[in-house]
């Protein structure tokens, strides 16, 4: 079971680590500001079924297949990068043409890209190997309590994203559709899409140099 006397230190820390700029609070921001409040609470539940995608792999015992193979976190940095590119692209498609802000995902394509940009960030994955590890208890249950201490994380996590998400959609709302500053708003977020893409691109070269 999980050491109850370290649960509010695993708490707080996964809070600090949340509140701290990365790639789920940018990409939730450029959500925000290009697809508005709906879209923001879309993405940050794919964001969020992604944390837990990789909580119940770890506990299932995807950390020894990482850990054997090296070469599949690059792959996750290039299909990551691919794919941050991909939604760069499109956002600055979208202000080019003038579309309305908010047009940039329909039904449940946010929520899509919400789950693909967190399971291709390798930063997860290696996040779960070496943080969580640090707050197990007793060893005959670690694949139980990396689900739970998953699920902790994951809800802290969905909390800050939204709340951030929300934040930049207030901004979105408030802009006409069509209007030279809601076009500014998808440059804004094919700005953040290239530069998530960029330091992905760099950490994949800087990993591949290394070997």
């Amino acid at each position: 079971m999980i050491d109850v006397a370290v649960l509010p230190l695993f708490l707080l820390a996964s809070l600090l680590i949340c509140l701290a700029p990365g790639t789920d609070m940018a990409y939730m921001l450029a959500v925000g500001i290009r697809g508005g409040r709906t879209a923001a609470l879309r993405a940050s539940a794919g964001v969020a079924l992604g944390v837990l995608v990789y909580s119940l792999a770890v506990a299932a015992g995807a950390g020894t297949l990482v850990r054997e193979l090296p070469w599949s976190l690059n792959l996750l940095r290039l299909i990551g990068f691919g794919y941050l590119a991909w939604l760069a692209v499109e956002a600055f498609r979208e202000a080019r043409r003038g579309a309305d802000v908010g047009s940039g995902g329909r039904d449940g394509a946010w929520f899509r890209q919400g789950l693909v940009v967190n399971l291709t960030n390798p930063k997860m994955a290696l996040f779960f190997l070496a943080f969580l590890p640090q707050f197990l208890g007793s060893a005959e249950s670690s694949a139980a309590q990396f689900v739970l201490l998953g699920l902790c994380f994951m809800a802290i996590g969905y909390v800050v994203d939204t709340t951030v998400g929300l934040l930049a959609g207030v901004l979105q709302r408030r802009l006409a559709p069509g209007s030279s500053a809601a076009r500014m708003l998808s440059v804004l977020a094919g700005i953040v899409y290239t530069c998530l893409a960029g330091v992905v691109g760099w950490e994949l070269v800087a990993s591949l140099a290394e070997h």
